[in-house]
C-alpha cells in the first residue's frame, strides 16, 4: 500500500550543485549558456533518478527521491504527489515538500481529494497535463477552507500506466506564471519514470502483503489444527488476528440456535488505552439482524451508523469503524468475528476485508471440524455405553474398519486379547456360510437386513447374536461401507428353547384341555339352540290343540257337525306334528349316543318314496314332479321314510306356496340316489354343510314347520347309519337340490 505519511523539508539550500547550474538558476551567464546547462542538468537528473527509482520498491522512498531531485531543476514553492487508491476514486497525497508558511492551515484530511475534484482531480480524470499561471482564474479549482487567497501558479502532470492515471504530481509556486513549457516537458518525462516506479512498488507491496497474508493465514491454520473444542478455536482466532490486522479490539460471537441471541465467546483488547472497554456480552436477535449486512461476506460497519445503535450496545466514544466477518460451520452453526478499528480516523481497506474473509474461512473449517469431532466423541461414548457392539466394515473384503471396545470383551480371544479382524471371524463355523450369504444378499439389494446367528464367545462358548446390518450407499461408487449393531440375544434364545421344551411337555395336556373347552362350548351353544327350537316347535302345535279342544268342550252341543270334525282334524294334525317332532328329538339323542342300529331289509325304494308322498299332509297346494324307479336295496325302511319326510318338510318350509318340487329315486353305483329339489331361493354355498348340523337351518324359511333345525341333521345321520351320505347342491335352473345316497350293502 502507498504510505499515507507525508514528509516535509525546509527551503532547498543548493548544496552540491555545480557552479554553472547555480549561475543559470541565479540568472547569471548568457541565455544560451543557461539553456544548455539547464538541459544538461535535466538529462543528468533524469538519468540518475531513473536508475535510482529502479532500485527502490517503497512508495515513500520513491516520492522522497522524486521531490528531492526535482527541486534541483525546477524552482517550486510546494510539491505534492498524489496516488490513486484501490477504490478508483480517492487521491491521497503520499509526499508534501516545500515551504509551509502559506499552507499552515492545511490538514491531511483536507488534502485528500477525489477524481474530478479540483485541479488535481481534473488531471487524474482527463489523464492530461494542466498548467495555470493563476490558480484563482481556474473555475474548477478548489480552495481549502481557512487558507489565504494568494497568487499561485500550479503545474499538474498525471502519472500514467498505459492509458490509466494512477496519480498526479502537482507543483505550485507563489506568483503569476512561474513555470514554462520546458518545466512541463521535464515534469512529464519524470512522471513517466515515477509512474512505472510507483506501479512496481505497488505490485511489490501487493506481493509482500500477499506473502504476509499467506504466512499469517498458514500460521493461524496450523494453530487451529488438531483443536477439537469450539471455545479454543475462537480463543486462538482472536489471539492471532491482531498480529496481522489493524484492530483495537478483536472478538467473536456465536448465535444461540434456539433464541437467536449472539453471545460473545472470546475477545482480546489490543489497545492498552481501552482496557476498560469491551464488546457487549450479548446482542439480541433483532438488533443483530439489523446490523448483519451480509451472512456470507465480510463487511464494515462505519462509525456513521453509531447513532442507530441502541444505547446498551455502544461501547466506545468517539465511535470507530468495525469489521464484521460472518462465521458458518456445519451443520447449522453461525457466528461472527468483530474487529474494531485502531482509532476513529482509521478505516478498514479492501486488503483487510480479503484477509478477514480468509480468517473466517479457516475459522469456519476449524469450527466445523471441532463440532464433528465433538459429535463423534458423543457417538463413541453412546456406542460404548450400549450393551451392544457397533461395527463398520469394508463391503469388498468384510474387514472391520471400526469395532467398538466391547467386541474385545465379548468376542475376542482370551489368549491374544484381540477382537476379530473380519466380519465372519466371530461367527460359529456351522452358521458362517449362511451368515455370509445373507450379508452378500444385503449388499446386492442395498437394503438393511437383520441376521441372527451363533458366535464364539471369549471363552469359546456359544452365544447368540442379532446383527442389524445397514448398507451405506454412495451414488457414484455403489456400496460405500457396511455398518451394524450386534446385540447379545443369548438369554432370549435360551428362554425360547426352554419355552419350546415346556410347550412340548405340556402340549398334549393343553390340547386335551382346549378340546374339552371347545366341546363344552359347543354343547352350551347346542343347549341354547335346542331350547329355542323346542320351545317354539312344541308351543305352536300345543296352542292349536288346546284351542281346538277348548272350543269343542265349551260349544259341543251347539256346534255344527262339520265344524266339530274340522276341529278334530286340526287336533289330529297337530298331534302328528308333535309326534314327529318328539320322534326327531329322540332320534337325535339316540344317534348321538350311538344306540341306534339299522334294521335292513330288501325294499323297493321307489315304491317306499311313493307311499310317503301319498300319506304326507305337507304337500297340499304344491306341484309335484316325480321320477321314481323301482330300486330294491337293503335298507331300514322306517329310517328312509324319515329321510324322505324331512327332505319334503325342508322343501316346503323354504319355498313359497305354489313352488314346484321334484322328487327322484334312481339306481346309482349299486345303491339308490334320492333327490328332493325345488325352484326356491336355494341354499347359499357357504352354509351347505352347516345346514346338516343339529339345530341349524338355512335362512329364508317361508312357513314354520315342526322339526326346525333337526330334520336335515336326521337326514344326514340316517344316511351315515346306512353307510351313505347327504349333501346340498344348486339345482340346474335355480333352487335347491338335496340328495341322499344309500349304498346297497
Amino acid at each position: 500500500m502507498p504510505s499515507e505519511t507525508m514528509t516535509t523539508a525546509g527551503p532547498w539550500m543548493g548544496a552540491g550543485m555545480t557552479g554553472a547550474v547555480r549561475r543559470a538558476r541565479d540568472g547569471q551567464g548568457t541565455s544560451a549558456e543557461r539553456a544548455a546547462l539547464r538541459s544538461l542538468a535535466q538529462l543528468n537528473m533524469l538519468h540518475s533518478l531513473g536508475a535510482r527509482l529502479n532500485r527502490l520498491n517503497d512508495v515513500r522512498e520513491i516520492a522522497d527521491a522524486i521531490t528531492a531531485e526535482l527541486r534541483t531543476l525546477i524552482d517550486y514553492h510546494n510539491c505534492r504527489i498524489y496516488l490513486l487508491q484501490p477504490n478508483g476514486e480517492t487521491l491521497v497525497p503520499v509526499v508534501f515538500r516545500g515551504q509551509l508558511t502559506e499552507y499552515e492551515g492545511e490538514t491531511y484530511e483536507e488534502l485528500v481529494t477525489k477524481v474530478g475534484e479540483g485541479i488535481t482531480g481534473h488531471v487524474a480524470l482527463t489523464g492530461k497535463s494542466f498548467y495555470t499561471p493563476d490558480a484563482n482564474q481556474v473555475p474548477f479549482a478548489v480552495q481549502i477552507p481557512g487558507t489565504p487567497d494568494i497568487d499561485e501558479s500550479i503545474l499538474a502532470v498525471p502519472l500514467l500506466v498505459g492509458d490509466r492515471a494512477t496519480g498526479v504530481i502537482v507543483l505550485s509556486n507563489l506568483g503569476i506564471d512561474q513555470f514554462d513549457e520546458q518545466d512541463m516537458r521535464l515534469l512529464e518525462v519524470l512522471a513517466s519514470h515515477a509512474a512505472v516506479a510507483f506501479e512496481n512498488a505497488r505490485l511489490f507491496q501487493m506481493e509482500r502483503e500477499a506473502g504476509e497474508t499467506s504466512a499469517a493465514l498458514l500460521e493461524l491454520s496450523q494453530a487451529l489444527t488438531g483443536v477439537h473444542d469450539v471455545g479454543t478455536v475462537l480463543d486462538r482466532v482472536v489471539a492471532a488476528v491482531p498480529s496481522f490486522m489493524p484492530t483495537s479490539i478483536a472478538g467473536t460471537y456465536v448465535r444461540d440456535p434456539e433464541t437467536g441471541v449472539f453471545d460473545v465467546t472470546a475477545q482480546r483488547i489490543v489497545d492498552p488505552t481501552r482496557l476498560n472497554l469491551a464488546l457487549p456480552a450479548e446482542i439480541d436477535a433483532g438488533t443483530a439482524a439489523t446490523f448483519l449486512l451480509s451472512l456470507e461476506e465480510p463487511f464494515v460497519l462505519t462509525k456513521d451508523l453509531a447513532p442507530n445503535v441502541p444505547p446498551e450496545y455502544r461501547f466506545d466514544d468517539p465511535p470507530r469503524d468495525a469489521l464484521v466477518a460472518p462465521l458458518r460451520w456445519e451443520p447449522d452453526g453461525f457466528g461472527a468475528m468483530v474487529l474494531v478499528a485502531p482509532d476513529e480516523l482509521t478505516s478498514f481497506t479492501q486488503r483487510d476485508l480479503r484477509l478477514a474473509r480468509g480468517v473466517a474461512d479457516i475459522a469456519s473449517l476449524a469450527l466445523g471440524s471441532a463440532r464433528r469431532f465433538h459429535e463423534l466423541e458423543r457417538f463413541h461414548e453412546l456406542v460404548e455405553s450400549l450393551e451392544a457392539i457397533f461395527w463398520e466394515a469394508d463391503p469388498a473384503t468384510f474387514r472391520f474398519t471400526f469395532l467398538s471396545r466391547r467386541a474385545a470383551l465379548a468376542l475376542g480371544s482370551r489368549e491374544s486379547g484381540e477382537a476379530p479382524r473380519e466380519w465372519s471371524d466371530h461367527v460359529h463355523p456351522e452358521d458362517r456360510g449362511a451368515a455370509l450369504t445373507a450379508l452378500r444378499t444385503a449388499i446386492e439389494e442395498g437394503s438393511d437386513h437383520t441376521l441372527e446367528y451363533r458366535a464364539l464367545g471369549r471363552e469359546g462358548e456359544t452365544i447368540w447374536l442379532r446383527d442389524l446390518v445397514h448398507v451405506v450407499r454412495d451414488p457414484q461408487r455403489g456400496t460405500a461401507s457396511l455398518r451394524g449393531l450386534m446385540v447379545d440375544i443369548t438369554q432370549r434364545k435360551r428362554a425360547e428353547q426352554a419355552l419350546r421344551r415346556s410347550e412340548r411337555k405340556y402340549s398334549e395336556a393343553f390340547r386335551r384341555e382346549r378340546e374339552a373347552t371347545q366341546r363344552l362350548r359347543a354343547l352350551d351353544e347346542m343347549k341354547n339352540t335346542f331350547l329355542e327350537a323346542v320351545s317354539h316347535d312344541l308351543r305352536t302345535p300345543l296352542t292349536s290343540i288346546l284351542g281346538s279342544a277348548i272350543t269343542l268342550e265349551q260349544a259341543s252341543p251347539s256346534l255344527a257337525h262339520e265344524d266339530s270334525r274340522d276341529l278334530i282334524r286340526r287336533i289330529a294334525a297337530n298331534a302328528r306334528k308333535l309326534e314327529r317332532l318328539l320322534s326327531d328329538l329322540l332320534d337325535v339323542d339316540r344317534l348321538q349316543r350311538g344306540i341306534v342300529t339299522p334294521q335292513r331289509r330288501p325294499t323297493d325304494v321307489g315304491a317306499l318314496v311313493q307311499q310317503v308322498l301319498t300319506e304326507s299332509d305337507l304337500l297340499k297346494g304344491r306341484s309335484l314332479e316325480l321320477d321314481l324307479e323301482p330300486v330294491v336295496v337293503s335298507i331300514d325302511a322306517a329310517k328312509v321314510e324319515r329321510i324322505v319326510e324331512n327332505l319334503l318338510a325342508n322343501a316346503v318350509r323354504h319355498t313359497p306356496a305354489g313352488t314346484r318340487i321334484w322328487v327322484n329315486a334312481r339306481a346309482r353305483d349299486g345303491g339308490v340316489l334320492i333327490a328332493v329339489e325345488d325352484e326356491g331361493p336355494g341354499v347359499p354355498s357357504d352354509v351347505r354343510k352347516e345346514v346338516f348340523e343339529p339345530f341349524r337351518q338355512a335362512p329364508g324359511a317361508s312357513t314354520p314347520s315342526p322339526g326346525v333345525g333337526v330334520g336335515l341333521s336326521l337326514v344326514a345321520k340316517f344316511a351315515e347309519l346306512h353307510g351313505g351320505r347327504a349333501w346340498a347342491d344348486e339345482r340346474p335352473g335355480g333352487g335347491a337340490s338335496f340328495k341322499v345316497f344309500l349304498p346297497g350293502t
